[in-house]
């Protein structure tokens, strides 16, 4: 059975191509695992899966993303990029752009920030995660791509683990934002800032990102996967794509890349 929300979303679209062909579900293990397996079967760039509850959902490296159930949008969307591979970190730079545009429609006078390489902000607190992941395509095709969007928006509660690192638009706000505008605006700005980089606008699309970029100019530990190595320096945007500068204490101006770090503080 569809989701209301895929029809009360649908009649708001003003995108040309993202969300055109939507499938919603009550209950699914992970949208982006449907969405890949729908990419495999050929679903058109933009489509779209979502769901009210995810058993299975996650984030960067495995990590658990949990979620009241009917209360947040958990979605995820096929994009078959015509960039180099290099290049995909610009998606996760487009879409945390586009969500924070989308979201600040509803929180104003509260401002979005974003927190390299995947995160949206309200009020110094996580309220959306990004996850990109590289899918299967059929034969002869160009690459294929999904984008999973977790976007805290009803929530009040949060496990004791994350209350003080988590948040929601309800909690910045202290009101009720309806889901389908706000997933409608969204879709259309992650097709705006998308089409921006295919275009040859990716430099509109790092600014917009560097603007809003929590951490520009203050220092960070960035910790490397799988070691005890640590890399410190100063935030100083980020690359052509999108790899995070980081200028060490020697005066080094580093690249530091999304799948090369694990934590950072």
């Amino acid at each position: 059975m569809s989701l209301p929300l895929v029809e009360n979303t649908q009649d708001r679209l003003s995108t040309d191509r993202l969300g055109q062909s939507m499938r919603g579900f009550e209950e699914v293990g992970s949208t982006n695992e449907r969405a890949a397996r729908w990419a495999a079967e050929g679903a058109p760039e933009g489509a779209t899966v979502l769901t009210d509850y995810q058993t299975t959902g996650r984030g960067r490296h495995g990590r658990d993303w949990t979620a009241d159930k009917g209360r947040n949008l958990l979605f995820s969307v096929v994009l078959r990029p015509t960039l180099s591979p290099d290049r995909f970190g610009l998606l996760t730079v487009a879409a945390g752009v586009a969500v924070a545009e989308a979201v600040e429609a509803f929180v104003s006078p509260h401002a979005a920030a974003l927190k390299w390489p995947n995160d949206v902000l309200l009020e110094g607190r996580k309220t959306c995660g990004i996850l990109l992941e590289s899918s299967l395509a059929p034969p002869n095709t160009d690459a294929v791509v999904v984008l999973g969007v977790g976007l805290n928006v009803n929530q009040t509660d949060f496990p004791d683990a994350l209350t003080d690192t988590a948040t929601s638009l309800r909690l910045t706000t202290g009101r009720s934002v309806p889901r389908p505008p706000l997933l409608a605006r969204l879709l259309r700005a992650l097709e705006r800032r998308y089409d921006a980089v295919h275009a040859g606008d990716a430099a509109s699309v790092r600014a917009a990102f560097r603007t809003r970029l929590a951490s520009l100019g203050a220092t960070r530990t960035l910790h490397v996967p799988g070691t005890d190595e640590a890399l410190t320096g100063t935030v100083q945007g980020i690359t052509k794509t999108g790899a995070l500068r980081l200028r060490t204490a020697d005066g080094t101006t580093t690249a530091v890349h999304a799948e090369d770090v694990t934590s950072q503080r």
